[in-house]
């Protein structure tokens, strides 16, 4: 089946004669049989002289307009195809084919809504058309409307139950509506009927990836690369399949063979940008990221990608990076809609609707948050809507939906159907907790849903969108009039902090020191690594050098080529390699444990830890960081203020090196700190889940009577 080119009418039905002909029907057929002979023999110049011929003697014969039209389509002479297509369905309004082909020329132009009228009018002629239920799935699919294309999917492979294209379609789309289950059946059909297909093998594998299962998934992927060695897409799934089973470093060659096997393959070079971010590269992950964006331009999340790891250098400025953000919104979130009304009614303390938006309602670091919300929250005050945007759901997901009042399964839904569902709801406020990280709903909030739109602690920085009101903050991470001018939203400045500590339940117990008396003194890092910038090495390389005999704990993920590439910065800033530590990524209970060995955490700049930092505080562990300019570079500066622990806090990375040594003195103190930490953390405003969420509470009432109507 051709999906790409229009289909052809290759029978003439009776009573499509141009009105006053007197031609016989079978001098017709003939003519028209003789043409459409020419045209499937490839002979096209004397087909379409003789589809002319026919339409100067029966101008209005609807099939030899459908079939002229196709040639001119080859011909690439699109408005004069447009023009017999229309003539055909003046002569015989309805034609399927004619529907069909003006669909198929409307999806080229990239007008997918025009594009799926016209395969809609055929089919409500003609249910029966395949190819135009395939056509329009494709249509579907590409203006982000997924469910529907799985519908037309399914309607071919109930019509042609050996369309193995068709079930690999239906496979992808049931695939990015979270339906991985589905999705994998349908790809097993497709492998099923074609099974040395390279493309159908790639599809399961990718598929199997996605499902978790990684071995499967692997003997897939293998496979296809083996009948089609240069099949560059399946190197892509195959570094995404690798990286699932932690061989980071296997990954990245597969995604460099990918992008020279196809230098214009844009899924590859952001996943090698991701890959190689993962390694500590954050630079080189910003080259890969804008390469892939000048392969595939509007691509939001790639683009999100970009504006995320712009946060890890320490080659950008606050404002070069505001900037960034203000491009994406022009790319993808302008132009900026009209506020809708607050809903009624206008009485100022009415129970609020407050909504939440997040891909990490899930096992991740930003649950733990979302949890302390959604327990927290005074039902007497707010209703919580949450809109997970999860694709695989777990333990955690079913923990949060429990916790909701109101809960909406968003993963893989268009974004056009969230936003109908939050307008649905009526809001009076709704929060997004992601940012520009992965998974985001970016474009739903830029469609307006609700009167009141903040961002909230999941991403460090601005969105960049006017539609975004507030930027949800603390007057010390953001100093009132300080820092205004780097974001695009309004900061709303919570009273003490502006976000809160979850604390684990099952932490071992805070040790003593490790360097108490004259052992060795050692500095520690378990955030991840791409936070390590290049001032941020050279910084932590100089306390080495300024405080002989100490060392320095940090964490590589699953990578050892970003192992070796971290041993190797030092060596190069001139610190002796066996005074560097490296642990790969570790479980939950080992994690929290090796903070026993850690006697001070070092806080990577310009991008702060935050739940991690707050993670070494809990074990006793303080905290050593930089204050810098804007949000993302003082996280540390107010969390460790909040807790009265201001002697960890310095000006300049010069002044880190000189408090580092200090507190290499000073033992003792730092050992009854120590004693005393997880208690300190545990009666602070960081710690206070209901303190955390009434000042919140409080901050989103003062702005929305503001907006009430006078």
């Amino acid at each position: 089946m051709s999906v790409s080119a229009p289909r052809s009418a290759f029978a003439a039905p009776a009573g499509e004669i141009a009105p006053g002909a007197k031609p016989t029907m079978s001098e017709l057929n003939d003519l028209f049989a003789k043409a459409v002979a020419k045209h499937q023999a490839g002979d096209f110049t004397a087909g379409e002289q003789m589809y002319r011929d026919i339409l100067k003697k029966y101008p209005a014969h609807a099939p030899t307009l459908c079939n002229l039209g196709v040639m001119l389509v080859r011909a690439n002479k699109l408005e004069e195809a447009a023009n017999c297509y229309n003539l055909a369905l003046a002569a015989s309004p309805g034609h399927p084919d004619a529907h069909f082909n003006l669909g198929n020329l409307f999806r080229r132009n990239n007008q997918l809504r025009e594009a799926a009228t016209h395969y809609r009018e055929c089919l409500s002629k003609a249910p029966n058309h395949s190819s135009a239920s395939y056509n329009l799935g494709l249509t579907l699919a590409a203006a982000g409307d997924l469910f529907a294309a799985v519908d037309c999917f399914r309607a071919v492979t109930k019509l042609e139950p050996q369309n193995a294209e068709a079930f690999g379609r239906l496979g992808d789309a049931l695939a990015r509506t979270g339906r991985a289950a589905e999705g994998v059946t349908a790809f097993r059909k497709s492998v099923e009927l074609k099974p040395t297909d390279p493309r159908g093998l790639y599809n399961l594998g990718l598929a199997l990836t996605n499902a978790g299962n990684t071995a499967e998934s692997h003997e897939c992927i293998q496979k296809a690369l083996k009948i089609k060695p240069d099949y560059a897409e399946a190197h892509n799934a195959f570094g995404l399949n690798l990286e699932s089973m932690g061989r980071k470093d296997d990954a990245l060659f597969h995604y460099q063979e990918a992008v020279r096997l196809k230098p214009n393959l844009a899924d590859a070079w952001s996943n090698m940008g991701t890959n190689l971010s993962e390694q500590g590269r954050a630079d080189d992950a910003i080259r890969c990221l804008r390469e892939s964006l000048m392969h595939r331009a509007a691509a939001p999340p790639i683009h999100s990608n970009l504006l995320l790891m712009l946060n890890y250098s320490s080659h950008q400025s606050p404002a070069e990076i505001r900037d960034e953000h203000r491009v994406w919104a022009e790319l993808f979130a302008s132009p900026v809609p009209d506020v809708p009304p607050i809903p009624r009614p206008y009485d100022p303390d009415r129970r609020l609707r407050i909504g939440y938006v997040s891909a990490d309602f899930r096992a991740h670091t930003v649950s733990g948050f979302i949890e302390l919300l959604l327990k927290n929250h005074d039902r007497s005050q707010v209703e919580v809507y949450s809109y997970a945007s999860v694709l695989r759901q777990d333990d955690t997901t079913e923990k949060l939906k429990k916790l909701s009042d109101h809960w909406r399964s968003v993963g893989g839904v268009p974004d056009g159907k969230v936003y109908e569902t939050v307008r649905a709801d009526n809001l009076d406020v709704l929060i997004d907790l992601g940012g520009h990280t992965a998974g985001n709903r970016m474009q739903v909030l830029a469609a307006r849903p609700a009167p009141i739109q903040a961002t909230l602690f999941g991403y460090p920085n601005t969105t960049g969108m006017k539609a975004v009101d507030f930027r949800i903050t603390d007057p010390i991470s953001d100093p009132p009039g300080a820092t205004d001018d780097l974001y695009v939203e309004q900061p709303l400045h919570l009273p003490e902090v502006a976000w809160a500590y979850n604390p684990p339940e099952n932490a071992p117990s805070v040790t003593p020191l490790p360097a108490a008396g004259k052992r060795q003194f050692t500095f520690g890092c378990l955030n991840n690594s791409a936070k390590i910038s290049d001032l941020c090495l050279e910084t932590w390389a100089k306390i080495l050098q300024t405080v002989p005999g100490t060392k320095i704990v940090l964490l590589a993920g699953q990578s050892q080529a970003g192992a070796k590439r971290l041993h190797d910065r030092f060596v190069k800033a001139g610190v002796l390699r066996d005074r560097v530590e490296i642990v790969y990524r570790l479980p939950k209970d080992k994690y929290f444990e090796a903070y026993r060995n850690f006697d001070i955490s070092l806080d990577p700049f310009p991008y702060n830890g935050g739940v991690t930092t707050a993670d070494s505080l809990w074990m006793g562990v303080p905290v050593m960081t930089v204050a810098g300019m804007s949000y993302v570079s003082r996280q540390g500066t107010m969390v460790m203020s909040t807790l009265g622990l201001h002697d960890f806090i310095a000006d300049s990375p010069e002044m880190l090196v000189q408090l580092a040594k200090e507190w290499t003195t000073r033992r003792t103190e730092l050992a009854e700190i120590r004693a005393g930490l997880r208690d300190n953390l545990a009666k602070s405003p960081l710690a206070d889940g209901p303190r955390y969420v009434r000042n919140l509470e409080a901050a989103l009432r003062k702005v929305w009577r503001e907006r009430l109507p006078k």
